[in-house]
């Protein structure tokens, strides 16, 4: 009968030894922010292209007399950098009209103060004195500048990751057989662990990204129908929350309820809020299931505290990051009997080995 492993039997070799890389690794994370955080963007972004290129070489256009074994790689690169700058100038101009728009929504804010704190229901009135020092019109637009602050400090260095990925890109024909060459007994397994963090990662950004695009694109519409000022630019929030795990995309309906709650009327406000809640909940309970087959093999309070600790470390696009390298981190985590038991103990539904 096989022998489970048990605490007793955790060397304090390997205990010592992950003590120590993640004491290093969160140093290197926290200091060397301007390096890592560029490397480990091209290096996601490779996972996630490198699929759609082997299928472009497949095809007869890419095989031609003149074709270059890079030339799938730079079409799609283009494609991607083309749709980032389109977006981040439509994202632009509406932040603009937005601000532009920020003293008129003051005012509409205090009108409908005014009114509210005038209704009298069986001799009481409201007071809502400190919920609108709290949420304000400012308050959102300064939200809205933290965001885009955020996104805008990521375009700075996507000269960065263009230059890691083209020798990412370039090292990836040759590399396998190097580490084949220098580590002929680890080869194989170093193999695998690349092989299902590339399909565990496309699986994970080809499926978020679906259901926050679908529900991006309703919000959108949404808001754009009913009128409220910035409908692109909070679709976009919606879009880049929704790769925050269970509360992201919750968080990102906040700003345009509240929108809804100053410009429309008490009626348009109501059915602004039950078709965001419902967009929202359709997408991420009944659609995503479908299109993954499964959830994230991940637990809920392991991923909150990655989110929170990527977040803390590399702000806004930590938290987006922060899932794809759980990902990594725990499929490397299963490729060695050492530390298998951790990997384990990470996942929501561990998956137990027989006695035989």
């Amino acid at each position: 009968m096989g022998k489970g492993q048990s605490l007793s039997d955790l060397q304090s070799g390997t205990v010592a030894n992950i003590a120590i890389i993640l004491l290093v690794s969160v140093l290197a994370i926290t200091h060397l922010q301007v390096v890592i955080q560029p490397l480990v963007i091209a290096v996601l972004l490779f996972l996630l292209i490198r699929p759609a290129a082997q299928w472009l070489e497949e095809r007869p256009l890419m095989q031609g007399k003149y074709a270059h074994p890079l030339m799938p790689y730079g079409v799609l690169v283009a494609m991607l950098f083309l749709v980032l700058w389109m977006a981040s100038q439509l994202l632009y101009a509406n932040l603009t009209a937005f601000t532009d728009e920020v003293p008129v929504l003051t005012q509409q804010l205090n009108d409908k103060v005014t009114w509210l704190e005038g209704i009298s229901v069986m001799g009481y009135s409201f007071d809502i004195s400190g919920l609108t020092e709290l949420f304000s019109v400012e308050t959102i637009d300064q939200y809205i500048a933290s965001f885009v602050g955020s996104l805008a400090s990521f375009t700075v260095n996507v000269a960065t990751v263009f230059i890691f990925l083209l020798f990412i890109i370039l090292e990836a024909e040759t590399l396998p057989r190097r580490v084949k060459a220098a580590y002929p007994s680890d080869a194989e397994r170093i193999e695998v662990i690349t092989s299902n963090a590339g399909e565990g990662i496309n699986t994970y950004v080809v499926t978020r990204a679906t259901v926050a695009f679908g529900q991006a694109v309703i919000a959108g519409i949404v808001l754009w129908y009913l009128d409220v000022p910035g409908w692109f630019m909070w679709a976009s929030i919606t879009f880049m929350m929704d790769f925050i795990p269970y509360v992201g995309a919750l968080i990102s309906l906040i700003p345009p309820i509240l929108l809804g709650l100053i410009i429309l009327s008490p009626t348009g406000a109501i059915i602004l809020i039950v078709v965001l809640v419902t967009n929202q909940q359709v997408w991420g309970a009944l659609v995503e299931p479908q299109l993954a087959g499964q959830r994230l093999d991940m637990s809920p309070i392991v991923l909150l505290l990655l989110v929170a600790f990527w977040g803390w470390a590399w702000g806004i696009m930590g938290m987006v990051l922060g899932v794809p390298l759980a990902v990594i981190m725990k499929i490397a985590l299963e490729s060695d009997p050492r530390t298998r038991p951790i990997a384990m103990m990470l996942s929501r539904d561990p998956k137990v080995a027989e006695e035989e």
